[in-house]
């Protein structure tokens, strides 16, 4: 599964960033769930979450019934990445909200990518294509174990 943040995307499909318009088109053509943690493009292939309130994420997950070890989340900013650190779900950052890729890494961040386009050229490497990869004993030092391993 795979929480994005509903920052990196516009309401019209040309994105926030380059790229994650694409990005949700790939990852939904892969068959993986994807939702959105907030309302997103019309017509896009993904859930979105209506009234994320002040936890998106965890109502991303309760959304499908996910687990955080069942999940990557995608963000956009330190606090988004801190968000997943405390839920316990490893997350994949895409430079954009003006945080460095230092400053994302130390807020819990598996991986840093200057943005969606350079995500999709290693999607297949990436921890996207492979969520169970961070079972509860092999986590980054920066994210909290987050359940049972997969």
């Amino acid at each position: 599964m795979t929480v994005i943040s509903a920052a990196l995307f516009g309401t019209d499909w040309r994105g926030a960033s380059p790229g994650s318009a694409e990005l949700l088109r790939e990852c939904a053509a892969r068959g993986w769930t994807v939702v959105l943690t907030a309302p997103g493009p019309v017509g896009a292939p993904v859930l979105t979450v209506t009234a994320p309130g002040s936890d998106p994420l965890g109502a991303g997950l309760g959304l499908v019934g996910g687990t955080p070890s069942h999940a990557v989340f995608v963000a956009g900013s330190v606090p988004e990445v801190r968000s997943a650190r405390r839920a316990g779900v490893p997350c994949v950052a895409v430079r954009g909200g003006g945080a460095t890729a230092p400053e994302l890494r130390a807020a819990g961040a598996a991986e840093v990518h200057r943005d969606a386009v350079a995500l999709l050229r290693v999607l297949d490497d990436s921890l996207l294509a492979r969520p169970r990869a961070f079972g509860a004993g092999r986590l980054p030092a920066a994210v909290a174990p987050g359940g049972r391993s997969g």
